[in-house]
């Protein structure tokens, strides 16, 4: 029982020695959210000023608002790069000689997925530092830092398994790319991420309380402006489960086939 953790340890190393050695992987999906941060912040301001955004926000600032918004789409383009990592390793045939090992297949992916969750609870981190010096404050403090960090962590693991699992479908960096993006930002728009439900289309109100993006960033604004709301947390945690077991289901089915081949 024990090499099993041994096994995950050594393949999650891997990655985060990977992730060293080549920095720009971590940078390169925090470009978008930071230029999301900077203008659309300033270009939305006047968002704030709409009669009833304050009370049902619980912030005049728009740029307070959106920070769950900036959190959660950091987490969804840095899952991207969990398929871009898987297809890189079917192109250098690493797959190929991890299958004539003796390590068992769940450690490969679970080492990754792992290693997937570090990354983005760093650039996260980074986030709410910037959001700090743009006078953004968590009212729940460092504990509330903690379990927002611990909510983008579980959703980028869960959310990684769809461009994992695209990765092993297609093998071909391109698609996979095109393919995860298009999951992103229909899901990020038709959500409560950048707008309050109440500013919503009706259409769109329904659409998003079956999206998983809006209970993780209606979860995540809670901790930074109003508080422990414990039924909306409880709600966003049980999203992750549901989009976990199946994204990372489905994964785990292909890497295993895609193992076998």
């Amino acid at each position: 029982m024990l090499d099993l953790p041994m096994e995950i340890a050594a393949i999650f190393s891997r990655w985060v020695r990977k992730l060293v050695r080549r920095p720009t992987n971590l940078f390169f999906s925090l470009v978008q959210p930071l230029i999301w941060f900077l203008l659309f912040t300033q270009a939305f301001q006047a968002v704030a000023n709409i009669p009833g955004f304050a009370q049902i926000t619980g912030t005049s600032s728009y740029l307070t608002f959106f920070s769950a918004a900036v959190i959660v789409q950091t987490v969804l383009t840095s899952a991207l790069q969990s398929g871009l990592g898987m297809v890189d390793d079917v192109e250098s045939g690493y797959l190929d000689k991890m299958r004539v090992t003796p390590v068992r297949r769940a450690s490969i992916l679970m080492g990754k997925v792992f290693s997937d969750g570090f990354r983005i609870v760093i650039q996260v981190m980074i986030i709410i530092a910037l959001a700090y010096v743009l006078n953004v404050r968590v009212i729940t403090g460092l504990p509330g830092i903690l379990l927002i960090l611990l909510l983008a962590m579980s959703f980028g693991i869960a959310w990684s398994g769809i461009s994992t699992f695209v990765a092993l479908t297609t093998r071909n960096s391109e698609s996979t790319l095109v393919i995860s993006i298009m999951f992103v930002f229909p899901l990020l728009f038709l959500s409560t991420a950048v707008m309050p439900k109440e500013f919503l289309a009706p259409w769109v109100q329904t659409f998003s309380m079956y999206n998983p993006v809006s209970y993780v960033a209606d979860a995540v604004r809670s901790l930074i402006i109003q508080g422990y709301d414990w039924a909306v947390i409880g709600q966003a945690f049980l999203a992750i489960l549901i989009v976990g077991a199946v994204t990372l289901t489905a994964t785990t089915m292909m890497f295993r086939r895609a193992l076998s081949k």
